[in-house]
């Protein structure tokens, strides 16, 4: 009778009992009393034979549906039990634990908060499914696990419990925002529109190539890619007009970054990008992402390489999702280090709790290297600093009161 190593038993079936009644019965020799014993000794192999087979050859696993979720939304935790052996289980017990940020989608009063129960007796070979949703109600990644198993032998006198190690994960990206329509020109950069080829292209930034068609420049036949294809194929480059969008994302709350941090203006922060990163990948544009912040999971500074298309979107939403609300840098220090690495005419979205002198000034350095710099900001912006991003060529926008309270 092979046991898991991990099982650890509880209460035990009274065997002197049974010794005693055997003993009895060997000296009386009473039909009645050595039928007891009988039974006794019958019962005591049963408890102990079940007992010890009852979690053997019983596998589980865990697995999160859909792991990538918006917060607030209700993932299913599948539990699958598969019992191996021909020996059934009466009842089996199974307890998944909920890691710290995920809860059950509507607990009673008084019930824990911790775990979720479930229950059911198992037949030899058999796989039983369990489906349990959850509740994930703020952005961040989180894990599920352990799961303790629980079974006994078929009388109930002994219990035997396993834990298995399970850690599914689910990233929880940040809520969108209630953004109006109106809000949407003067929130994009310049307020322009997303088009699929720019105004002058820049022989520079080979993108591909494409069939040739009439009209086309002799000069921008691609002669490899025309012979291997045996047929015309034409250039294409990246436009010098460029529609990049690259956000940078300041969580310091205040111009004092390394004393405090306020984790509501933060929040704000992360859901106003997350829309804007939203918008911005709808309309057609490559999106990367820059920030001060650091990741809950790894505390390191993350950032989201140039890209178009659902991956480059998916990368800007986990790390945002993973984002803390304390900074490793001042803004303007972190934002103006990655210049060298910023594609030439990219527009830059500053997304910040509040705007100071000194991150104003870094966002007209950054207009200064041929950048354009759309700043906005969860708090008001002092009229100075306005009027000097003005003259500087900076736009500027404010998050109004009922964006505000819909990304809470």
């Amino acid at each position: 009778m092979e046991t898991h190593p991990l099982d650890a038993r509880t209460g035990r079936f009274p065997w002197q009992a049974a010794v005693l009644f055997v003993a009895v019965a060997a000296i009386s020799r009473a039909p009645a009393l050595i039928v007891l014993a009988f039974g006794a000794v019958i019962t005591w192999l049963v408890v102990e034979i079940t007992g010890r087979l009852a979690l053997a050859a019983v596998d589980a696993r865990v697995t999160l549906t859909p792991d990538r979720i918006v917060a607030g939304e209700l993932p299913v935790a599948t539990v699958e039990i598969v019992n191996r052996k021909p020996v059934p289980l009466p009842w089996l017990e199974a307890r998944l634990f909920l890691g710290e940020g995920v809860e059950p989608p509507d607990p009673a009063p008084g019930t824990p908060r911790g775990w979720i129960d479930c229950g059911f007796p198992i037949r030899g070979r058999e796989r039983v499914v369990v489906r349990l949703p959850v509740r994930v109600p703020a952005r961040g990644a989180y894990a599920i696990g352990p799961l303790r198993l629980r079974g006994g032998d078929w009388l109930g006198f002994t219990q035997t419990e396993r834990t298995v190690a399970v850690a599914p994960e689910v990233i929880a990206y940040p809520a969108p925002l209630a953004v109006r329509d109106r809000a949407l020109a003067s929130l994009r950069p310049l307020a322009e529109t997303a088009t699929r080829r720019g105004l002058v292209p820049d022989p520079l930034r080979f993108r591909g190539v494409r069939p040739h068609r009439r009209g086309d420049a002799r000069k921008e036949i691609h002669w490899k890619a025309s012979a291997r294809l045996r047929e015309l194929q034409t250039k294409l480059y990246e436009p010098a007009t460029s529609l990049d969008s690259i956000f940078l994302v300041n969580v310091a709350s205040y111009e004092q970054y390394w004393i405090q941090a306020d984790p509501e203006a933060a929040e704000l922060v992360v859901s106003a990008t997350a829309e804007l990163v939203r918008l911005a990948a709808g309309a057609g544009r490559q999106v990367g992402l820059v920030t001060n912040g650091i990741d809950n999971l790894t505390h390191e500074r993350p950032r989201s390489a140039l890209g178009r298309g659902p991956r480059s979107l998916t990368r800007s939403l986990e790390i945002l999702a993973r984002l803390g609300p304390y900074a490793v840098g001042a803004p303007e220090t972190v934002f103006l280090r990655e210049r060298g690495r910023l594609p030439w005419g990219a527009t830059l979205v500053i997304v910040t709790p509040r705007l100071g002198q000194g991150l104003a000034n870094a966002a007209v350095a950054l207009r200064r290297a041929h950048h354009r710099v759309l700043i906005v900001c969860v708090g008001d912006i002092p009229a100075a600093l306005g009027a000097h991003l003005v003259v500087h060529g900076v736009s500027h926008d404010v998050l109004t009161q009922r964006e505000r309270s819909a990304a809470v």
